[in-house]
């Protein structure tokens, strides 16, 4: 039998990451407790240049290619600023906000726990002219 059940208590908690004016890819404490960055954990990302697609793997190791997760007060943080330097990221001017979407298909071929980094357009609110000007 194919069918299986979906349990909400997969669906339940929204994974998140924040490029911030730092340079650093921040975590929610929800998403840090999820991916249990309690116990030491390391963050390598991948990109996919055809559909340009940006990939977090989370991994218990440390390896030459990953970066270490760190943490600062109870708050988890990757040092990305050259990487999101190089890959052109305009995080300056305010922040870029990620949903991260569990990809368990290619955990064994980027050996790590993979999520999509699914990038969140957010609009600028457009200041209002109030000023009436007669002809």
């Amino acid at each position: 039998m194919a069918i299986k059940i979906l349990s909400a208590k997969q669906f339940s908690t929204k994974l998140k990451a924040t490029i911030q004016a730092s340079g650093r890819l921040g975590f929610t404490s929800e998403t840090a407790n999820a991916l249990d960055f309690k116990s030491k954990k390391y963050a390598k990302f991948a990109k996919d240049d055809e559909k340009d697609l940006l990939y977090l793997i989370i991994i218990n190791e440390e390896s030459e290619d990953a970066f270490s997760i760190r943490e600062s007060s109870g708050y988890f943080y990757v040092p990305t600023k050259v990487m999101f330097d190089t890959l052109g990221f305009n995080y300056e001017n305010g922040n870029i906000m990620f949903d991260l979407v569990r990809q368990p298909s290619l955990d064994n071929d980027l050996q790590g726990q993979v999520f999509y980094m699914k990038q969140r357009v957010i609009k600028s609110k457009e200041k209002k002219n109030d000023t009436i000007i007669e002809p």
